[in-house]
């Protein structure tokens, strides 16, 4: 069962990742050789201010 991770900040719509979703599964099922009733999709919101790059976070905590 392949499992895909995509961790993010916020601010995408939910048919956004619908799509996404969507795209993903069927590249996972055709690359991987099984069956899209195999593949889980997970979205992982990361903040900005929990998100750093660079040594510097993206935003200050509230």
């Amino acid at each position: 069962m392949p499992i895909v991770r995509i961790e993010l900040s916020p601010g995408r719509t939910h048919e956004q990742k619908a799509k996404y979703v969507e795209e993903v599964t069927r590249l996972t099922s055709e690359v991987l050789k099984c069956p899209v009733e195999s593949v889980d999709v997970m979205f992982i919101e990361i903040p900005p201010a929990d998100w750093a790059h660079a040594g510097k976070f993206y935003a200050q905590p509230k």
